[in-house]
């Protein structure tokens, strides 16, 4: 079965109300006070603008940083412009992958982006993860792609910095099953390049399980999201990350080859760049294709692995078409069959969910 299950998203409408449609009193008082009513509002709205992230309502956030990795690619980072109180990333975890949405005001448009937990130095304009029980006052970094029919995305790459925007969420996209009182995973060595994992023993209270992740272009954000939020992902991710070139990721590019030497993914690189043939991509991809594994549910931890994979799990993440080939069409809302590769490596709707 879906070891997680999906989360219903629920959407809320943003309401901006009239600060004078509730004044009541005869027309003279409305000169009379004006000063005190203008006070009222502004410190009325300025209590607005402190409310935590929600999904409920509209949050403003000032884009703090940008920069282009190529020109479809860029990292944008997001500073609420009230510090939220609510880290986040140590709520979540990795049991809930999680976006949210950013609203375009001109053509009254949202779209869902997934949040990593980075930070920009810039000093030196290198990415850098939040420490455990660190979220920046609620700094977000998004790694963002400009199709021609993005009008979000075209939209935000045209803004400068200290730019409003408004956000809200989270809003979960995948939840996976709570461990109660599970050890927490160290991320410590992606502070140092991986150095300091090397021959690191990790114990655990619960035997952790395998995904597979099949992504393709900015998708891959929600494997990135899994392996680096505070306590991270306890097993091991099969990846399979699809693109033109791997240098359009940048500096996440890096932090991901260090989370492959740690053993925190093992990843399947493939450049269409390379190939001639969309079908000669999906060939190699399917030669990798691990059948699934039973989850056996919350086991006693019995001690490291094997290095071989027993993906329990397979999430595809990416461009309609892409989806399609790999799991079959998704029909929003519903997920649809399982088809395409997956259900020729036996995988079904038991334990395939289609990430919009």
């Amino acid at each position: 079965m879906i070891i997680g299950g999906a989360i219903r998203r629920t959407y809320a409408t943003s309401r901006l109300s009239d600060p004078w449609k509730s004044f009541k009193g005869p027309r003279w008082a409305v000169a009379v006070t004006t000063a005190a009513a203008g006070s009222a509002i502004y410190f009325k709205w300025r209590q607005s603008e402190a409310r935590e992230l929600s999904p409920e309502y509209f949050t403003p956030y000032r884009i703090s940083f940008k920069e282009d990795i190529d020109r479809s690619h860029f990292l944008l980072e997001l500073t609420p412009v009230v510090e939220q109180q609510q880290n986040l990333w140590a709520k979540l975890g990795c049991e809930k992958l999680w976006s949210v949405e950013i609203k375009q005001p001109e053509v009254m448009v949202v779209r869902n982006y997934t949040p990593l937990p980075l930070q920009m130095n810039k000093d030196n304009k290198s990415l850098e993860i939040l420490q455990d029980g660190e979220h920046a006052g609620g700094k977000l970094l998004f790694y963002i792609k400009q199709y021609e029919q993005g009008e979000v995305a075209r939209w935000l790459h045209r803004l400068p910095e200290n730019h409003i925007v408004e956000l809200r969420g989270p809003f979960i996209d995948y939840e996976f099953p709570h461990y109660k009182s599970e050890i927490k995973r160290d991320r410590s060595f992606l502070r140092s390049n991986g150095s300091d994992d090397e021959g690191k023993e990790e114990t655990f209270i619960f035997q952790p399980f395998d995904i597979a992740m099949f992504t393709a272009g900015t998708g891959v954000v929600t494997a990135l999201q899994l392996l680096l939020t505070e306590n991270p992902f306890r097993g091991t991710i099969d990846l399979f990350y699809s693109c033109h070139s791997y240098d359009e990721l940048g500096p996440l590019g890096t932090i991901l080859r260090t989370l492959e030497r740690s053993n925190r993914v093992r990843l399947h690189v493939i450049e269409s760049r390379n190939r001639s043939s969309r079908a000669e991509n999906l060939k190699i991809i399917s030669k990798s294709i691990l059948p699934p594994s039973p989850y056996t549910g919350q086991v006693p931890y019995k001690g490291k692995k094997s290095s071989i994979l027993e993906p329990v799990l397979s999430l595809v993440c990416g461009p309609e078409g892409y989806v399609a080939a790999i799991a079959g069409p998704k029909y929003e809302p519903a997920q649809g069959p399982v088809l395409g590769l997956l259900e020729k490596k036996q995988w079904t709707s038991d334990n395939v969910y289609k990430l919009s």
